[in-house]
């Protein structure tokens, strides 16, 4: 993939990623049990991803043409969360390729830090999946 299709694919990704984490937060996070630990990772994760895209914006010199979008949910949290797992699995790959496709020594610590990110993020989105299940065992 050349530079600025994967861009725009990051892009587009990130995009996706902000407005489901942040409909899904409100969905699922009122649900008792883990809810609120769902809502808040949920958040939280949404609000990275805004920050990611700022940085794609900046590296494309292109800018996102970011809007929140209207996204369908997932009907139940484990659904979700499986989701959200493949989801984080892609978009390192994607981070990595980019990795790979710059030169600027700058931008390139800065997807190293947007990597790691995501693995904490992915590392999350497993724990919560655990929480889940554990939740719905009791």
């Amino acid at each position: 993939m050349k530079l600025k299709e994967l861009m725009r694919v990051l892009i587009t990704e990130e995009m996706r990623d902000v407005s489901v984490y942040k409909e899904e937060a409100a969905v699922f996070g009122a649900a008792s049990g883990p809810g609120e630990k769902i809502r808040e990772v949920f958040l939280r994760v949404s609000e990275e991803k805004k920050k990611r895209l700022k940085l794609l914006g900046r590296m494309s010199k292109e800018g996102t043409g970011f809007r929140q979008r209207k996204t369908e949910t997932a009907r139940s949290i484990e659904a979700s969360l499986r989701l959200h797992e493949t989801c984080a699995d892609r978009t390192i790959r994607l981070y990595r390729d980019l990795h790979k496709l710059i030169n600027n020594p700058e931008s390139k610590a800065e997807v190293i830090a947007v990597i790691s990110g995501e693995r904490a993020v992915l590392a999350e989105i497993k724990a919560l999946r655990l929480l889940v299940e554990k939740a719905k065992k009791a």
